[in-house]
């Protein structure tokens, strides 16, 4: 008998687990470690994440209906440690996270999730297997337990089920951008609360010594 294995999609890490995750993301650097950084502080999809481009960018985020998945503009505010990791992403290209060799989008996810989980087993830090996508839902929960209200948790993700489905999804137009604004000072609040002193040895990392 074939056993198939079902995939969970209710991993939530641990506040212990996101700041090494995070510490690990920012060590292993542009490209991928800084979408990770993104994903954790945003709340939004890689998907999104990687096709961020400079254009998109004022006070707020605005993604166009090309790039989301349920294929409607998306605007969000970022908070200060968001805009800080964006701000300091060298080159003029307008797209943020180019691929290999200059050329195009990264798109080298497999390879590099590999290798920021080789420098998360190497440091010490123990960390349960985890998918990007759990990040989007660990950044849900944590709103949550931050006591924002879940429209505007689903605003921040961009959801058009729950509280924005049916006929409530019509009439509802409120932008909630304030109240979002609001979540996500909160969110990097409390997230710079969990990054005690953690730093990982340069030795840990896969590409020290290339």
């Amino acid at each position: 008998m074939q056993i198939v294995k079902r995939q969970s999609r209710t991993r939530i890490l641990s506040p212990e687990e996101l700041a090494a995750v995070y510490a690990a993301a920012s060590e292993v650097g542009y490209p991928f470690g800084t979408i990770v950084q993104l994903c954790i502080l945003t709340g939004q999809r890689r998907g999104e994440i990687v096709q961020l481009r400079r254009s998109y960018l004022s006070d707020t985020v605005t993604l166009p209906p090309s790039i989301t998945k349920n294929n409607r503009t998306h605007t969000f505010p970022i908070g200060n440690m968001a805009r800080s990791i964006i701000e300091n992403i060298r080159g003029e290209d307008d797209l943020l996270f180019i691929g290999t060799h200059g050329r195009g989008i990264f798109s080298n996810w497999s390879k590099e999730k590999t290798a920021l989980d080789l420098l998360l087993s190497k440091s010490g830090l123990e960390v349960q297997p985890w998918t990007l996508h759990d990040l989007r839902r660990t950044f849900a929960s944590g709103l949550a337990m931050l006591g924002v209200r879940l429209e505007v948790v689903e605003k921040m993700l961009n959801h058009v089920s729950g509280s924005f489905a049916g006929v409530a999804g019509i009439y509802q137009r409120h932008t909630y951008l304030e109240e979002m604004r609001s979540a996500i000072v909160a969110w990097e609040r409390h997230f710079s609360d969990l990054q005690t002193p953690l730093r990982l040895p340069l030795a840990c990392h896969p590409s020290a010594g290339r």
